[in-house]
């Protein structure tokens, strides 16, 4: 049953939901892929500045995974996914199977894992905001690299978008067994398209 965003609700305890409803999708079908239970552990959600996304990883020369998909519909922009290096080598030896040595990188069955978490951790996010928000939000096919993490955001995300807009910035920890993996998840509107999200969002009258 969808759920309704209420009346006085603070827009970004709506978004907590979005994060927490996506989580709950995610690990789902993730246990599903994976063939074993995956448990959401953590999530935060934030809004920030689009200015502060190359440091949101820490060190920008440090090598990450990322899938980045375009979105289309009542918003636009990108939705994008980012694991370290270590936590996207986790995450294809759940989904896979096969050991990885991180330093070796990824063969076409690694990438292809990659992009499948990516699709699945996209259409539950944004499942969630259209569940929550009556938002209906159409991504992409999904774009994935191994990069350090100042090119992947540089590069494929903020040449696209203004300054002085802001991102919805998502946090979640996924486990099976003992491994915990930490993904991040960045919903970056079009300026156009930033109003529209927060109405949606916003306080029922």
């Amino acid at each position: 049953m969808a759920q309704k965003v209420e009346t006085g609700e603070h827009p970004l305890d709506v978004l907590e939901r979005v994060g927490n409803i996506g989580a709950l999708k995610a690990t789902a079908s993730l246990s599903a892929l994976a063939g074993k239970p995956v448990e959401n552990s953590f999530t935060r959600v934030r809004i920030v500045p689009i200015e502060q996304v190359p440091n949101l990883l820490g060190d920008p020369e440090c090598v990450i995974a990322g899938v980045v998909f375009e979105i289309s519909g009542d918003i636009t922009g990108s939705f994008v996914i980012l694991f370290s290096l270590r936590d996207a080598t986790r995450l294809v030896e759940t989904l896979t199977g096969l050991h990885y040595e991180p330093e070796h990188g990824f063969n076409e069955m690694g990438m292809s894992a990659i992009c499948e978490a990516g699709n699945i951790l996209t259409s539950s996010y944004l499942g969630a905001l259209e569940q929550l928000a009556g938002l209906n939000v159409v991504p992409s096919p999904p774009a994935a690299a191994v990069d350090m993490a100042g090119g992947v955001l540089t590069s494929a995300v903020l040449p696209m978008h203004e300054a002085g807009s802001e991102i919805l910035f998502i946090e979640a920890r996924f486990g099976e067994g003992e491994i915990e993996l930490e993904g991040r998840m960045i919903l970056l509107p079009s300026t156009k398209s930033l109003p529209t999200l927060l109405r949606a969002v916003g306080p029922r009258r």
